[in-house]
């Protein structure tokens, strides 16, 4: 029902009848009357869209005729169509494909349309705009809404990012949404890529051809990314496929040539440009050369080889290279090794001999363990041979070695014996060397003679070497010595013998000592943490040893450490050790010491002497001092081992000296220097925090350089006042002479009758007259050090002294002469005689000064 007609229509209800005039159009003939209830109704469903929108008929007259007794009259009922949503918003497209140029310089002139949404209902439609993940497109597109535009806000690379997936959502009382998909169009705008990762032409076999794929990539699409290859450098025996890039070699048409690169050049079919590439391939022939040790004493199978070390000076054998392509030995070789044990090994270039490298760790620690008179130690070598001309030609090859070690054998035909010592040992302390197994070295009635041209070493008659100066392995880690029967009538006509000492001076806390198996020389460790801690893991053939099993143990394999005792718990420390045992190589196996500490630190490190009131030598060694400090949290018993050290030794940066880290040895770096001022820096190993001591220490350093200086000064100042001298006796001879010219009437003078206590005479003073002893010659360079804070002026004095009791050596040979030292007494007593015999004296050994006899000896002071 549309209306009720009873109040639209006057006297309805006395009508004869009432019906609708049918309208002339059919599209509106939408309406009917119910009579029954006098009212209006629809006869189909009314489209508000398709009569307002489209017909255009948003009001309809409804002609409504009224039949009276003589009258029909007509009433116009306008109905107004009214609009309801009975529409849903829509796209007309699924998708929407926007193609955008790669790169494009006018990317901020052009805009691209979108697609509009519909609502049949005419309502107001806004919309927004998303990437996939639901993000707006920021940085990327701006939308235009008003306009549906969507702008780019940059150039796009296809290569970075090919596609844009965005959804454009239309709103109003409903949603819809339609695809839009931004494809970025590829321009040719990338050459093609070569893979470095597969660069190697690797030919083993010449008996075949060798195939090599060229990888080879082009990260744009189609035409642009369809590539061609061409060989740049051709070279005899290789060939490049077109369009596939494979590369062939054939031996047979293979010349030798001192190229080792193939250059590829690699190009695409891009428009409007084509892009191109060069791949380098190298070359490498690993069958060219054959690689065959040869050996006089040992047993070879193939690459197994052993060989039973007898003579340390000669070689374990050499390797034979034969050239397969020329069927002769290789005279252009090149050849390298490397062993599985670092430096073991030492290889003559000149003569492909392989001996073993005396100053090698690992042979060291072999060489010098006279415990274990046998040993053998397994390895492997790898020998790398390259034609000198070609470097493509490279050749490799692998060998197991068994290494079988007789060190009395090799005493005995090496001649050679291997000693290690610690740098930190004293002064004069004796090494004994005496071995019953060498002739040399058994038979004390042998004199022997040592050469040493460091001068560290001397030898004495019982067999002990005995150290002269201090040892630094920073300054020097090997001495080879040479010790010699000396010669003598009954040992004319017998082979003299001689034998070489190698002598290896090692830092106690080296890793040399404790190598290979261990990462540091000890462990300071605290109760707490004990069970983080842990040794590095070993071969399956060495095995931890804890020195106190029932006390502290190690788990072999993990190499953690476990305290079994509660009552350590009750010290502040304990210390032990832990070895490595090889069953390999037993001289190999290693030991470290390790502290645990249970206490808290309470005091800081300590000096056991004071330093600064200590007067030092300094050796050419340029050993200085060494730093006694302590812990007083330590008994000081405990402290008297070298490991593990109670305290580190640091010194602020200084261009002068240095100072080990845990021995305190200091030395110098300068001989120059006469004066060094440095911070000492002590620091325990306490835990939960190491405590720490510094000293400000001032050394006052004289170098024997500088007493040589002042004593040329001296020397050089006595020969000029003796040259002044003879000039004034002179004077005084010319003086005499004329005097006696002009005394006519007197009689002749003579030195004779000159009173002493005349005005004209001249005394030598006897104080200048000293004994025989001349000067002391410096036989060694040394410097005098003693260390001070502060002088008083008595120093001062004492000082200047001692210089003058210094000086007062440097003069002539003493003269007794019959008269007391007593000056009164001397001029009293003293007669021409005396006077002239001195005088003689003194001429003649002026006139005499420039013999060898007194030659840069100092003479002496007349006054």
């Amino acid at each position: 029902m549309v209306t009720s007609l009873t109040d639209k229509v006057p006297n309805l209800d006395q009508s004869i009848e009432y019906d609708l005039v049918t309208p002339l159009s059919t599209d509106l003939d939408l309406f009917s009357v119910d009579h029954k209830q006098h009212s209006l109704i629809i006869k189909n469903r009314i489209d508000y869209e398709y009569l307002c929108l489209k017909k255009k008929h948003c009001i309809i007259s409804v002609s409504i005729a009224v039949s009276n007794e003589d009258t029909i009259d007509v009433y116009i009922l306008p109905i107004r169509i009214l609009n309801i949503n009975d529409n849903i918003i829509k796209f007309h497209v699924n998708r929407t494909v926007i193609e955008i140029e790669e790169n494009d310089e006018n990317w901020s002139k052009k805009s691209y349309p979108l697609p509009k949404a519909y609502d049949d209902d005419g309502d107001l439609i806004t919309y927004s705009i998303y990437l996939q993940n639901w993000n707006t497109p920021d940085g990327l597109f701006d939308f235009d809404e008003i306009n549906l535009l969507l702008k780019p806000l940059k150039k796009f690379d296809r290569e970075e990012q090919n596609i844009y997936l965005l959804r454009l959502i239309a709103h109003n009382q409903n949603d819809a949404s339609t695809d839009i998909i931004v494809l970025i169009k590829d321009l040719n705008d990338n050459p093609p890529k070569c893979q470095q990762n597969h660069t190697i032409f690797l030919i083993t076999n010449i008996s075949i051809p060798s195939i090599y794929s060229l990888n080879v990539t082009d990260i744009d699409e189609g035409d642009n990314a369809k590539l061609e290859y061409r060989l740049v450098n051709p070279l005899s025996g290789f060939s490049i496929d077109r369009y596939n890039g494979q590369i062939k070699f054939d031996y047979k048409k293979w010349i030798n040539s001192n190229q080792s690169v193939l250059i590829i050049n690699v190009t695409d079919h891009g428009k409007p440009l084509r892009l191109s590439t060069q791949c380098f391939i190298e070359i490498k022939f690993t069958s060219l050369f054959s690689i065959d040790f040869k050996s006089n004493n040992s047993v070879i199978n193939q690459t197994n080889i052993s060989i039973e070390i007898e003579n340390l000076n000669n070689p374990l054998g050499y390797f034979l290279l034969y050239d397969k392509q020329e069927n002769k030995l290789c005279t252009n070789c090149l050849i390298h090794i490397n062993s599985s044990i670092k430096d073991f090994f030492y290889l003559n270039y000149l003569t492909y001999d392989l001996y073993l490298n005396l100053n090698s760790i690992v042979l060291m620690k072999m060489l010098t363990n006279y415990y274990i008179n046998k040993e053998n130690i397994s390895l492997t070598i790898q020998i790398d041979i390259t034609d000198s001309k070609n470097p493509s030609i490279k050749s490799t090859k692998n060998y197991s070695v068994e290494l079988y070690f007789n060190k009395i054998n090799i005493l005995i035909h090496s001649n050679i014996f291997f000693l290690k010592i610690h740098e930190n040992i004293l002064l004069n302390d004796k090494i004994p060397i005496f071995n019953r197994y060498h002739h040399c070295l058994n038979n004390q009635s042998n004199e022997l003679i040592l050469s040493d041209s460091t001068h560290t070493f001397e030898i004495e008659r019982n067999f002990h070497l005995v150290l002269k100066k201090y040892l630094n392995v920073k300054q020097q880690k090997i001495y080879h010595l040479t010790l010699q029967q000396k010669e003598n009538n009954s040992t004319k006509n017998v082979n003299v013998c001689s034998v070489q000492l190698y002598i290896y001076v090692l830092n106690p806390y080296s890793i040399v000592n404790i190598y290979p198996y261990f990462s540091q020389s000890f462990y300071v460790l605290s109760s707490k943490n004990l069970s983080q801690f842990s040794l590095p893991l070993l071969p399956s053939y060495v095995k931890y040893i804890s020195s106190v099993p029932n006390l502290i143990s190690v788990n072999p394999y993990n190499g953690s450490i476990v305290i079994r005792s509660s009552s350590l718990y009750s010290f502040y420390n304990y210390d032990f050790q832990i070895e490595a045992i090889d069953s390999h190589v037993p001289s190999l196996s290693s030991s470290i010491s390790i502290r645990i500490i249970f206490g808290i630190n309470k005091h800081s490190p300590r000096l056991i002497i004071n330093s600064t009131k200590q007067s030092i030598e300094v050796l050419s060694s340029k050993f200085l001092y060494q730093i006694k400090a302590y812990d007083p949290d330590i008994l000081l018993n405990d402290q008297t081992n070298l490991f593990p050290p109670t305290i580190e030794y640091e010194i602020e940066p200084s261009i002068n000296i240095e100072i080990e880290r845990f021995t305190g040895r200091i030395f110098l770096k300068d001989f120059n220097k006469t004066n060094i001022n440095f911070t000492l820096i002590m620091t325990d190993f306490g835990q939960p925090n190491r405590l720490t001591t510094r000293h400000i220490l001032t050394f006052d350093i004289q170098s024997d350089e500088n007493m040589s200086i002042s004593f040329l000064i001296i020397i050089l100042s006595t020969f000029l006042i003796i040259i002044l001298l003879s000039f004034l006796l002179i004077l005084i001879n010319c003086c005499l002479k004329r005097h006696k010219n002009s005394l006519k009437t007197q009689e002749k003078t003579t030195w004779k009758n000159i009173s002493p206590t005349a005005p004209n005479s001249c005394l030598i003073d006897n104080e200048y007259i000293t004994t025989q002893t001349s000067l002391p010659r410096v036989s060694s360079r040394e410097q005098r050090i003693y260390p001070t804070f502060s002088r008083t002026h008595s120093d001062n004095n004492s000082q200047h002294n001692h210089h003058r009791r210094t000086s007062s050596h440097l003069s002539l040979d003493k003269v007794n002469l019959p008269y007391s030292s007593d000056k009164q007494d001397y001029q009293q007593h003293v007669s021409m005689t005396d006077i002239n015999k001195y005088l003689e004296r003194f001429e003649k050994i002026y006139n005499d000064s420039s013999s060898q006899q007194y030659l840069h000896q100092p003479i002496g002071s007349v006054v």
